[in-house]
C-alpha cells in the first residue's frame, strides 16, 4: 500500500501524522509513505528524523485575512494545488491523510482529483475551517471529540480519540513518584503562562509549599524563566524543548498548560490533572471548547487567560496540592477520557485490518 501523510505548520498537527504513520508501518512494513508539508514549518526535520520522505510545498491560510492578503494567499494556494497534484500523481498513493493545517486543504483536494481515497484526522472538540470543508469529501474522518456540532457527515465518522505516541500511550505511572509541578508554557502564545506561572511558583514558595518545578518554557522565554528562578533561590528543571514527554509526565502531580487537543489527549494517558489555560486566540476558541469539555469531566479546572495573574494561579496551586485526595480523583477522571489511543484504530481503519 502507498500511503500519503499531510500536516502542517504546528507540532500538534505533525506529530498526530507521525504517530497514525508509524502505527501503519508496524501494522503493514511494506507500506511506502510519503509526507507533504509546507516548507516553512517543522514539518520536514520531523518527517526525516522519522524516517519518512517529505516533500514541500507553499501554502497559505485566508480566514481573517485582508482583501489583498486573500488574493495572495489564493495564488499561492493555486499553485499547491497544481504542485500536489503532480506530486500525488508521481507518488500513486491509496489513502491520502490530513490532520490539520492550511496545506491539507491543498493535497487533499488535489487527491480526490486524482481519485485516491481521502481521510482527515481532527484533534479538537471543534474543527477548524480546513477540516470542516474537507470533511465534506473526504472518505472517512476520524475524530477525538464527539461531534456535538454536527459538523461532519455521521455515516463517515468515527471517534478514536488522538494519535499519540506509543512511550506515552503505554506510560507505567506510579502516583508515588509524581512530585512536581509541570509548566508547559512553550506552546504557541504561552508567554502569559510562562510569566503567571514564574511568580506564582515563587509566592507558592514563599508560603513554605514543598514540590518540584519542571518548567517547559520554549525557545523565546527560556533565558529569562531560567534565571528568575535562580535569582529567587528555586531549584528547578527549566527546558526549552523536551522530546521525551513521557519521562517528564511520570514525575508530575500536576500540570498548568494550554488546550490543544493533542496536549490534553497526552495528559489522559498520563492521567495527569490539569489547570488548563486555554490560547484565547485559538480558531473558533476551540482550545476553550477542549478546556471545558475536560474539565467537565472532572479531569481539570479552568482559568481564562484573561484573568490569568501570579495570584489566581498561585492560589490555583495550593488549592489542589492540599487536597492530595482531589488530586488522585481528577487524575482517575483524567485517566477515564483516554483520548490518545487512536493511532492502532485509525491505522486498522486504512489497511481494512
Amino acid at each position: 500500500m502507498r500511503i500519503a501523510m499531510t500536516a502542517g505548520p504546528t507540532g500538534g498537527h505533525i506529530m498526530p501524522a507521525i504517530s497514525i504513520a508509524d502505527a501503519i508501518v508496524k501494522k503493514a512494513p511494506d507500506t511506502a509513505i510519503l509526507f507533504v508539508g509546507t516548507d516553512k514549518g517543522l514539518e520536514k526535520s520531523i518527517a526525516e528524523a522519522n524516517g519518512l520522505e517529505f516533500i514541500p510545498i507553499r501554502a497559505a491560510g485566508i480566514k481573517d485575512k485582508d482583501k489583498g492578503q486573500i488574493f495572495s494567499a489564493l495564488y499561492l494556494n493555486i499553485k499547491a494545488f497544481c504542485k500536489a497534484i503532480k506530486i500525488l500523481r508521481g507518488f500513486s498513493p491509496d489513502w491520502v491523510i490530513g490532520t490539520g493545517g492550511y496545506v491539507t486543504g491543498m493535497v487533499i483536494l488535489a487527491a480526490r482529483l486524482i481519485g485516491a481515497r481521502c481521510a482527515i484526522q481532527e484533534q479538537n472538540t471543534l474543527p477548524g475551517l480546513t477540516n470542516r470543508i474537507l470533511g465534506k469529501i473526504s472518505h472517512k474522518i476520524f475524530l477525538a471529540f464527539p461531534d456535538t456540532k454536527n459538523a461532519f457527515p455521521i455515516k463517515r465518522t468515527i471517534i478514536t480519540g488522538n494519535p499519540i505516541r506509543e512511550n506515552i500511550l503505554n506510560l507505567d505511572v506510579n502516583w508515588q513518584d509524581r512530585d512536581s509541578i509541570l509548566i508547559m508554557g512553550g506552546s504557541l502564545g504561552a508567554s502569559s503562562i510562562n510569566i503567571a506561572a514564574v511568580e506564582a511558583i515563587k509566592i507558592c514558595k514563599k508560603k513554605g509549599m514543598k514540590f518540584g518545578v519542571i518548567h517547559l518554557s520554549g525557545k523565546m522565554d527560556f533565558i529569562w524563566v531560567k534565571k528568575a528562578y535562580a535569582d529567587a533561590g528555586i531549584q528547578s528543571k527549566v527546558y526549552d524543548f523536551i522530546d521525551d514527554m513521557a519521562s517528564i509526565y511520570k514525575r508530575a502531580c500536576l500540570v498548568v498548560c494550554r488546550a490543544g487537543g493533542i496536549t490534553l489527549s497526552e495528559l489522559t494517558s498520563a492521567k495527569l490533572p490539569a489547570i488548563i489555560v486555554p490560547y484565547p486566540y485559538s480558531a473558533d476558541n476551540h482550545q476553550m471548547k477542549n478546556a471545558s469539555y475536560v474539565a467537565s469531566h472532572g479531569g481539570g479546572w479552568v482559568i481564562e487567560d484573561s484573568e490569568l495573574s501570579p495570584g489566581m494561579l498561585a492560589c490555583e496551586i495550593e488549592k489542589r496540592l492540599i487536597n492530595k485526595e482531589g488530586l488522585k480523583k481528577a487524575s482517575m477522571c483524567m485517566g477515564g477520557l483516554f483520548l490518545g489511543n487512536a493511532a492502532s484504530r485509525i491505522a486498522e481503519e486504512i489497511l481494512g485490518v
